[in-house]
């Protein structure tokens, strides 16, 4: 059984603590609600294509492949 409390995706998520991004401030960037961000983070849907292109705009120094990589079990 996933620990439900750890990141799905780890790198992005340290990456908006690192800028101090809450996920309200993600999903209003991405042009998304809250809850449709929560159901992306926890791995249950995809980010679309626009979506990961705001990505890479937010976190330039990091490719998406790698801010999207999902955790071990």
């Amino acid at each position: 059984m996933p620990n439900d409390t750890l990141p799905m995706f780890p790198h992005l998520a340290a990456a908006m603590s690192e800028q101090g991004l809450t996920r309200k401030m993600l999903a209003a960037s991405l042009g998304i609600s809250v809850s449709s961000l929560g159901r992306r983070l926890q791995g249950r849907i995809d980010f679309r294509w626009n979506e990961l292109f705001i990505l890479h705009s937010l976190f330039p120094d990091m490719p998406v492949s790698l801010l999207l990589q999902r955790r071990e079990n």
